[in-house]
């Protein structure tokens, strides 16, 4: 992932010190990976297996040894259901603290005026990526108030990346969480990605009332028993 930043207002291409020269066109694509992966914030994965990325962890060196379950053993029944059938929270109090990270995508759709107006930020409420991103950060550290078997968890890492395409006129979105814990951030990154996605679509409501949100889903995971998730 590239690390360039909008041009702030006192930069050579804003003499005036009005607001920021938005390049949009020159964002990179954190969703055009090659088979190398991603150039993610942070360098590696973060969990010392040396892997160059999140998408190239291995769960190598640095993560505790993988939990298994026998067939038919406890640990592979439904986690959050007693035997009597009432919910409950899962007791994470016994599990290895490991590096965890989850990927999660979503799609708003605009229209060409919608997209034209969002690229210009003139709508009327304003900056609608930067928006959407500030609420998507907050919502992840928020999912434990909202998801009623989900464990507050400590953050180290939340970010939600775009990437505005022209045809079809739309928004992808992508959320990334991380945490080092005894459960995943799987839910994190959920909220975010569809917590910025319905920020976008309350920034740009005014103008376009069909905006479609879609295609949310769960990319990646890394740490736990169960190992790196990748969808196909």
């Amino acid at each position: 992932m590239s690390s360039d930043t909008p041009k702030m207002p006192d930069s050579p291409d804003s003499p005036d010190g009005g607001a920021p020269t938005v390049r949009l066109d020159d964002m990179p694509d954190p969703l055009d990976y090659d088979e190398d992966g991603p150039d993610l914030p942070n360098t590696g994965c973060g969990c010392g297996c040396g892997a160059p990325s999140a998408l190239e962890c291995t769960g190598g060196q640095g993560h505790a040894p993988r939990e298994t379950a026998e067939p038919g053993a406890e640990g592979t029944a439904f986690s959050h259901m007693t035997e009597d059938g009432s919910v409950t929270m899962v007791d994470v109090g016994a599990k290895v603290p490991t590096q965890r990270t989850a990927i999660v995508r979503a799609v708003v759709e605009v229209n060409d005026n919608t997209l034209d107006l969002l690229k210009r930020r003139a709508l009327p409420k304003g900056d609608v990526l930067t928006t959407a991103k500030i609420a998507g950060i907050m919502a992840a550290k928020r999912t434990a108030d909202l998801i009623p078997m989900c464990h507050p968890l400590a953050i180290s890492y939340a970010d939600v990346r775009f990437v505005v395409q022209d045809a079809p006129p739309s928004i992808e979105l992508e959320a990334e969480v991380r945490t080092t814990g005894q459960t995943g951030v799987e839910m994190e990154a959920m909220v975010a990605a569809q917590v910025a996605a319905l920020t976008i679509y309350d920034m740009c409501k005014a103008v376009q009332k069909d905006i479609v949100l879609r295609d949310c889903r769960l990319v990646f995971k890394s740490g736990g028993k169960s190992g790196t998730f990748r969808a196909g």
